[in-house]
């Protein structure tokens, strides 16, 4: 005769507890049955690293929350153009940023350099050159130029001696000019450009007027000199763009005064009476400009024409007396 099942609150009722369930068993029923299961495969090289690079990844893209307070605008580290000085005390007062080791001379920063304010209201800028060859300074040493290369044509006469024709030429070496000097004495200009140049195609010396018309150009001008004494060339030589015609007057005499009114620039030496008379009558000078001409130094010129007449120092360079010599007419 078989038992009853004791009722559900009594001392002997018990639930059946199920056994825990083991690695490797599959439960079915009342029974436990072990599995067998496979050996693990051998390990993936790339599915380890994988496995160690997602936590990682998870990491670095989910940072973990701390409690410290987020930052705020205006906070540290203080906004800076990219390209000013760092922000600092004025007038270089104080501040790791605005001074040296010494605690007076402002660090060198690459691209810009720190100065206080006071020492910038000290700073000065001096305004650019005018356009043209220098050809001195005047009293008060400002720089005067001579416009000697245009890409239209120019024409300049010289009264003065060969001198002060050799020394415009050694200046013009500079910006890469190539001459002509047409002349009935070679021997003044023998080897000047040789020497002048270490080159011996940059002066070239002919007897006789060249044809044309011939140019030069921006990066080497063409210049022709015509040393004929008293005169200038029997005709205007036509002229091509970056070509300049420089006529020396030796002496200024009436068959000389055509070359001087056709120019467009006329540079002079100090002038005898006579010639002073010539150059004011021809250039329509003011009374007391003949005077100034007659009294220049021998380091001095007078520049007429391209604005105002100017009176300029040659302020002639140690290199220059030696390839050119000491001024005279």
């Amino acid at each position: 005769m078989s038992q009853p099942w004791p009722q559900e609150g009594g001392a002997a009722y018990q639930q059946p507890v199920p056994a825990p369930r083991q690695p490797g068993q599959v439960t079915s029923g009342r029974a436990s049955v072990p599995v067998q299961r496979p050996a693990p495969a051998p390990a993936d090289p790339f599915a380890q690293q994988q496995a160690v690079a997602e936590p990682v990844a998870r990491g670095l893209s989910a940072p973990a929350v701390t409690s410290a307070p987020l930052a705020r605008p205006g906070t540290y580290p203080p906004e800076r153009p990219p390209d000013g000085p760092p922000t600092g005390p004025e007038d270089g007062a104080g501040g790791p940023e605005r001074t040296g080791p010494s605690g007076r001379v402002s660090r060198l920063r690459i691209g810009w350099h720190a100065i206080p304010r006071a020492g910038l209201r000290r700073v000065t800028v001096t305004p650019a050159a005018p356009p043209g060859l220098l050809l001195g300074r005047d009293q008060r040493q400002a720089p005067v130029p001579l416009r000697l290369f245009a890409p239209e044509p120019v024409r300049v006469t010289l009264v003065g001696g060969v001198w002060a024709a050799q020394l415009l030429i050694f200046r013009a070496f500079s910006v890469g000019v190539r001459v002509v000097v047409v002349t009935t004495e070679p021997r003044a200009w023998a080897g000047f450009g040789e020497r002048a140049t270490g080159q011996q195609n940059r002066l070239t010396v002919i007897g006789q007027e060249p044809g044309g018309p011939y140019g030069g150009t921006a990066q080497t001008p063409l210049m022709t000199v015509f040393d004929l004494g008293m005169t200038g060339p029997a005709a205007s030589p036509p002229l091509g763009p970056w070509h300049t015609q420089l006529t020396i007057l030796r002496q200024l005499d009436r068959p000389g005064v055509a070359a001087v009114q056709e120019a467009g620039l006329v540079v002079l030496q100090r002038l005898g009476g006579d010639e002073a008379t010539l150059v004011a009558a021809a250039l329509k000078l003011r009374p007391q400009s003949g005077q100034l001409l007659q009294s220049m130094n021998d380091d001095m010129m007078a520049l007429i024409g391209d604005g105002d007449d100017r009176y300029l120092f040659l302020n002639q360079t140690p290199i220059e007396q030696q390839y050119v010599g000491l001024p005279r007419r």
